[in-house]
């Protein structure tokens, strides 16, 4: 009789211990179900986030083809609206399960009116100001060797930005960049030398990632330094992956630049970029967001 009360309570205990393993398998596997599930429609919802990057591109491709005249329009950044028209600042659209938020970055304007010589003030008439801050530095023409120079502004209206500074004529149609300036000086060490953090003043209209240029003007040195990223806070413009001398006009890496130095934006590495615009676009679905950056041509 013990006997058997023996094994009757030994086989209770083994039941009890099955049932217990049993259930933590259970639960261990629908863990691994619900995971599986989590992780399928995050890869799914990425996906779809990425497809929806790239129909944005294709849909400011469009809008941007349709108006070649980028640098003399009047708001900026340039995006279709409802209709497909180029007219809106940001479009939003919706599109299958998932949204795309998409614009056009345009670097540069010209000159409606041309300025006249020998003015050491006046009023430079651009197409639009959406390009450039309160005051500051803007850059007329390509090549500052040449025909080219830094402006000081004062203010900017509807109608035009108050100048002064300049020394020669300049005529209708020339290119105007927006202009930063260098946060931290740099030294004439080898160029691999690179100051962490390297920063700019920020401007929007600088890409967040491709290529500034640094110039002494007529006569003078410049220096090409390449980025691969960036980020901004508080006006201040933080590159990272920075290359420097990329192009010094022969020079070499003997270059000393003070702080405060005009930067320009160089979409391409050529000496006009008065023909590029960037287009950014964002694909949402559901939790996941994907961009997209591409700098296309007229």
């Amino acid at each position: 009789m013990d006997r058997r009360r023996r094994q009757r309570g030994f086989l209770l205990i083994a039941a009890i211990v099955l049932v217990v393993v049993a259930s933590m398998l259970a639960v261990t596997i629908a863990l691994i179900a619900a995971t599986s599930g989590s992780s399928a429609t995050d890869s799914l919802q990425s996906g779809q986030a990425l497809f929806l990057a790239e129909s944005g591109m294709e849909y400011e491709r469009r809008c941007l083809a349709q108006n070649l005249d980028w640098y003399q329009s009047t708001t900026d950044p340039i995006a279709p609206n409802a209709t497909g028209s180029c007219a809106t600042a940001t479009t939003t659209q919706t599109l299958g399960s998932g949204t795309f938020t998409v614009y056009a970055n345009v670097p540069a304007t010209l000159l409606r009116k041309r300025i006249p010589d020998s003015t050491s003030t006046a009023d430079i008439c651009a197409y639009t100001i959406d390009r450039f801050p309160a005051s500051g530095k803007i850059q007329i023409d390509d090549d500052l060797s040449g025909s080219g120079e830094f402006v000081s502004y004062g203010a900017v209206s509807a109608s035009s930005a108050t100048c002064g500074n300049r020394p020669a004529f300049t005529g209708r149609g020339s290119v105007v960049y927006p202009v930063a300036q260098l946060n931290t000086a740099l030294t004439s060490t080898a160029c691999t030398t690179i100051p962490n953090p390297f920063q700019i003043t920020d401007n929007s209209k600088f890409l967040s990632a491709g290529t500034i240029v640094l110039d002494d003007g007529p006569g003078g040195n410049h220096e090409e330094i390449v980025y691969n990223g960036s980020s901004r806070s508080a006006g201040v413009m933080t590159l990272s992956g920075v290359s420097r001398c990329q192009d010094t006009g022969g020079v070499g890496p003997g270059i000393t630049w003070a702080a405060n130095q005009p930067v320009t934006a160089l979409l391409d590495g050529s000496v006009t970029a008065n023909n590029e615009a960037e287009i950014v676009s964002v694909g949402a679905a559901g939790g996941a967001n994907r961009t997209m950056r591409e700098t296309v041509q007229r």
